[in-house]
């Protein structure tokens, strides 16, 4: 048997972040030879993630990356099964780097996770390597993208972990003919607001009808149960329905910052203020394990 010395192990463990005994017995399985002992290494990674694969991953970081033209924005979730591998150093520094992938590939899963990592592997069997050596399970959850051409992105990051990753991810597109240093306070408001306040869509006519429905059903039982005069349920319902839209439609919420207005009256005052237009064309929320 070739004998294994501590340099070598140290070596193969500066390489590929695996532990001493891991290393140990790679080096033993591929007679001392570094390259066979990385191969021996993944061959091992593969399986163990394999298995840790089969465990929830619930926590973990959002991650948005940003153009300099501050046109283009994508946004990320990557899980991990405990918050304590979220705020470690390896595990931050590949969601940054896979971040900034996602930038490149306008959010497209399929394209990030076949895009070549850093000069070596592609970013799928990156996360394998990284799953074994930081031993829980990690995954690319889903990533996003927006752009806009006459007008500009906005993005915040709620409960900051590192430079742009924490637990509550928004982006959103905002058309004006402003110039960005005249709009960027205003797209921060905006996105800590649908951080805070989790709107389902920009304007009523934007929700899905079935979930209209859902909830006139709901609020209709509800109603019934009440045992008010059956002439009246129609006027209760359509007041309820109100102050459901009030609750999940952007712009008739009530702003964070300033509750005596609603986010239409504020993006009004901002157009008087700035004098220019101001419209909000779409945004994406992120919040870590939501669903899951």
């Amino acid at each position: 048997m070739t004998k294994l010395s501590t340099s070598d192990i140290k070596k193969l463990r500066d390489i590929t972040g695996a532990g001493f005994l891991d290393c140990k017995e790679a080096l033993e399985n591929s007679t001392n030879d570094i390259e066979k002992a990385i191969d021996f290494l993944r061959k091992k990674g593969i399986s163990t993630a394999q298995k840790k694969g089969e465990r929830t991953a619930s926590e973990g970081l959002i991650a948005i990356s940003k153009n300099e033209s501050n046109n283009e924005a994508s946004i990320i979730e990557i899980n991990s099964e405990t918050d304590f591998v979220a705020r470690n150093a390896d595990f931050q520094d590949f969601v940054s780097n896979i971040s900034n992938i996602a930038l490149k590939n306008k959010g497209d899963k399929e394209k990030i996770n076949n895009d070549n990592y850093q000069g070596s592997d592609i970013v799928s069997q990156s996360l394998t390597n990284l799953i074994s050596k930081i031993g829980e399970n990690l995954s690319l959850r889903r990533s996003n993208f927006l752009e806009i051409k006459n007008g500009y992105i906005g993005t915040y990051i709620h409960n900051v972990e590192k430079d742009n990753m924490g637990k509550i991810g928004v982006i959103i597109s905002v058309e004006t003919g402003l110039k960005f240093n005249d709009v960027e306070d205003f797209l921060k408001k905006i996105c800590m607001h649908i951080a805070a306040s989790n709107p389902i869509s920009i304007t009523s006519e934007e929700i899905d009808q079935d979930i209209i429905n859902k909830e006139k059903e709901f609020q209709l039982d509800e109603i019934k149960k009440s045992g008010k005069d059956e002439n009246i349920h129609e006027k209760i319902l359509q007041g309820k329905m109100n102050k459901y839209f009030n609750e999940v439609v952007l712009l008739e919420q009530n702003f964070v910052m300033d509750d005596s207005i609603k986010i239409n009256k504020f993006i009004e005052e901002t157009e008087k203020n700035l004098n220019g237009n101001l419209k909000i064309k779409k945004f994406i929320r992120f919040k870590v394990g939501e669903g899951i």
